[in-house]
């Protein structure tokens, strides 16, 4: 069997498991790899028993988030086999990558994600409108998900590993997603609009601060309205740009982790 290529785009985080020495016989060669998510694997070492043990204990790394490892695993009748030989397995966990939150299907949400595919990040693109949030003419990397916008923002655990775009069709739907963002632990917040919008909704937010919040200061500290770098162009694929930049530049490749090379 030939070994799996691991150079294209799998789900993380995951672990890769790599066979780096075989005394004896085996089902399988050195260099053989299989990668493993929390509900899926890609490749394998050889199947049986053997195989499930390698896939308990790269799913026991996942959960502790444990060091690159190797293990040893006898292939004797304990585990139904009889090749009688033993195998070295490397365990390397993969982390999961940045993501960018598409809040919105139009235009330039489509364009953006273009722009992003194919660089080190998973791109989300949401909307609650069923035309907008098809898959067709997107990149296949990029995941379109058929939900409200703001009802996404309430429900996702955003971490700074995560970047919110909030380019939907409506100025009420944006003021709603930014209300749940501004409380969240993202790592960008972006917002499509004007300077004009961005004062507008600011103004909002001080009156909602009566009731004694701070939404108009985490606002200063974290919105990025109008998103993006300045680009004088109304033109979808221009702004995507401006804003792929933007993200790149302050979020996306800050601290970026080094990728697991295959």
């Amino acid at each position: 069997m030939d070994i799996v290529d691991f150079s294209g785009e799998y789900p993380r985080p995951a672990v890769l498991c790599t066979i780096v020495k075989i005394t004896g016989s085996a089902p399988q060669s050195v260099g053989q790899r299989m990668w493993v998510t929390a509900e899926k694997f890609y490749g394998t070492l050889g199947g049986g028993t053997f195989e499930h043990r390698v896939l308990e204990e790269a799913r026991l790394c996942l959960e502790n988030g444990a060091p690159p490892e190797l293990k040893d695993f006898s292939l004797s009748r304990e585990m139904d086999q009889c090749c009688g030989g033993r195998v070295q397995v490397f365990f390397e966990t993969a982390k999961r990558r940045k993501c960018v939150h598409l809040l919105g299907g139009g235009h330039v949400a489509r364009a953006l994600a273009a722009t992003l595919a194919g660089m080190p990040l998973d791109v989300r693109l949401i909307d609650g409108r069923e035309r907008w949030s098809r898959s067709e003419g997107l990149p296949d990397s990029v995941e379109a998900l058929r939900e409200d916008p703001a009802a996404y923002a309430r429900r996702v655990a955003w971490t700074e590993d995560d970047a919110a775009c909030v380019l939907t069709h409506s100025h009420e739907l944006d003021f709603a997603s930014v209300l749940l963002l501004l409380n969240s632990n993202a790592g960008y917040l972006g917002l499509i609009g004007s300077a004009h919008k961005a004062a507008v909704f600011r103004a909002r937010l001080v009156t909602l601060d009566a009731d004694g919040g701070d939404r108009a200061a985490r606002w200063d500290r974290r919105m990025r309205c109008p998103i993006g770098i300045r680009l004088d162009s109304k033109n979808p694929k221009i702004i995507a740009v401006s804003i792929a930049a933007e993200l790149l530049e302050h979020w996306g490749l800050r601290d970026a982790a080094r990728p697991v090379v295959f």
